[in-house]
């Protein structure tokens, strides 16, 4: 029997009041913001018009959501009319002379068409291994949205093109627009929504909105990526190429995500961890070796994606410009600073690149805002990651042992001449032992042969919500004689002390997508180098002294 004052509600009645929450008030801007803070958008069915907000696609003025809205949407509209071409259908309408298979006439729509179908090839490799234990994105309309929005965007940042790792920043926003179209589709098939909930979710204009999304978001991510600086600071370029002897990976691509991975390693976690901070000197881990990753991909491979929607609702929350990035770096670290104190580099290098599972995700997002405004914030509940520890020292000895594997031939038409005849004078002097050259963004190593690789672990079984575990598969291969460890440094190589061997060979160390570096030097007797793979499991490799960006 009922309750006489139970009322049921009906889905599009619960849409509307929850719409009147956090959008119908003066005062509306700060209580969205407070509820991504608090976690509350975890089950709101209007997270995607809450990140809008946050990422200024819609202004403050609530009058002008519509006409924005409108209005990015046709700017979508013109881009990929004009980036997306098809010079089949535009064949009638221009010069065949020009306009043939054949032609390499700049102004020709076939040779554009053969550019940019070069494009979309490596933006489509790493579209199809997006979230690949989800069933959503293995559908081939999604995969196509995925895409078509990285090239136009390339297409609009000539300077930036695509960069690895630019699709798991925009998978996420892809996901939580579908989530929030598919929720008041079902709400709105038996009632009538008002007319900027209409115009808002309408799911024609998926793709459109997610553009905008995502180029607004990358206004604020470009520098992680992008290794320009030097075009833009022209007095650091000038310092750099006036030093003698300076190899091209010395002034480093994308000098900006370094200095942030360094700073906040030697600035913040010293100041809030001084043991910690030591500990991971000593053990002479940099902290380019996991924190590239972790921020280039706002810490997309660390957490479940329900987990880490919450933290994107923070970090858009607090600030466009991602300030808070810093701060969850440094709480996650803090997270497991016992078991990284208690542990020695394989185990603490298995803990950083294959995090541990949180619990609470909103206590994590708290310690963050406590460490960097402790007067404002009050003291969280201090958590500390308790589980054995044998996993992650297996984990960690599978990331070294994988350095050690030798690499496939180099593709010699990729890489300029000038940049070979570097590497090869640089590698010269070694002699002893054969040597291997890897592709581009992979190492020049030389190595004895590897064993036989043991087979990848299976991905965990699809879910219908969210994956349970968006991190890396490791592939462990068997360990070698030498253990090499990865030495801390900045701009310049580091050298051994004077007394360990004089003579230092000096290696430019790939991470995360091949596109940052640190210079490490081993010792001259040392010939069985630590070779990775950079993209598929964000590890170290050297002797790289050929990086392309």
């Amino acid at each position: 029997m009922q309750h006489p004052n139970f009322e049921t509600q009906h889905p599009l009645q619960q849409d509307e009041k929850e719409w009147d929450d956090l959008f119908q008030n003066s005062n509306y801007l700060a209580r969205t913001r407070q509820a991504g803070i608090n976690g509350r958008l975890r089950s709101s069915r209007f997270r995607s018009v809450c990140w809008k907000l946050y990422l200024d696609v819609l202004s403050e003025d609530k009058t002008q959501w519509i006409s924005r809205t409108k209005e990015h949407r046709a700017q979508y509209e013109k881009i990929k009319e004009t980036h997306i071409t098809n010079p089949r259908k535009a064949a009638g309408q221009h010069d065949l002379v020009v306009n043939n298979p054949l032609s390499q006439d700049e102004g020709s729509l076939w040779n554009k068409f053969f550019q940019d179908k070069e494009l979309r090839g490596m933006i489509k490799q790493d579209v199809l291994r997006t979230f690949p234990e989800m069933l959503y994105f293995q559908e081939e309309d999604v995969r196509t949205k995925l895409t078509d929005i990285l090239f136009c965007y390339a297409r609009e940042n000539e300077r930036l093109l695509y960069k690895q790792g630019m699709h798991e920043l925009l998978a996420p926003i892809v996901f939580v627009l579908h989530c929030d179209h598919q929720a008041f589709q079902h709400a709105s098939e038996t009632a009538n929504p008002s007319e900027e909930m209409k115009v808002l979710l309408d799911p024609k204009f998926h793709e459109h909105d997610a553009y905008a999304m995502f180029s607004l978001l990358m206004e604020t991510a470009e520098p992680w990526f992008s290794s320009f600086e030097r075009e833009v600071r022209k007095g650091k370029e000038e310092m750099l190429t006036s030093i003698p002897f300076a190899r091209p990976q010395d002034s480093g691509p994308s000098v900006a995500i370094v200095t942030k991975v360094n700073r906040i390693q030697d600035q913040l976690v010293k100041k809030h961890d001084i043991e910690l901070y030591m500990h991971l000197n000593r053990l002479e881990i940099a902290p380019q070796i996991y924190g590239i990753r972790w921020v280039r991909l706002l810490f997309g491979r660390e957490f479940p994606l329900q987990d880490l929607l919450v933290v994107w609702d923070a970090l858009f929350t607090d600030s466009i410009t991602l300030d808070l990035v810093d701060y969850v770096f440094v709480a996650m670290l803090l997270y497991i600073r016992d078991a990284l104190i208690a542990s020695n580099f394989q185990t603490c290098l298995g803990l950083l690149m294959h995090y541990p599972p949180i619990g609470d995700i909103h206590s994590l997002l708290l310690k963050a805002l406590f460490l960097r405004d402790p007067k404002n914030n009050p003291r969280p509940v201090n958590y500390q990651f308790q589980q054995n520890l044998d996993y992650y020292k297996t984990r960690g000895a599978d990331l070294v042992n994988k350095t050690r594997t030798k690499a496939a031939p180099l593709n010699i038409n990729k890489v300029s001449s000038s940049l070979l005849n570097f590497g090869r004078k640089l590698i010269a002097p070694m002699g002893g032992g054969s040597s291997g050259i890897s592709p581009i963004n992979n190492e020049v190593i030389s190595a004895p042969p590897p064993q036989a690789p043991v087979p990848r672990p299976l991905a965990e079984p699809p879910s219908c919500t969210a994956p349970s575990n968006t991190q890396m598969k490791s592939q462990p291969f068997p360990q070698t004689h030498h253990q090499h460890r990865l030495l801390k440094s900045e701009s310049l190589p580091v050298h051994l002390s004077k007394g360990e061997h004089s003579h230092t060979h000096t290696f430019s160390t790939l991470y995360a997508y091949g596109l940052s570096q640190v210079h490490i030097s081993l010792p001259a007797q040392i010939h069985s180098d630590t070779p990775g793979n950079c993209y598929h499991d964000n590890i170290i490799s050297t002797r790289a002294c050929m990086c392309a960006v």
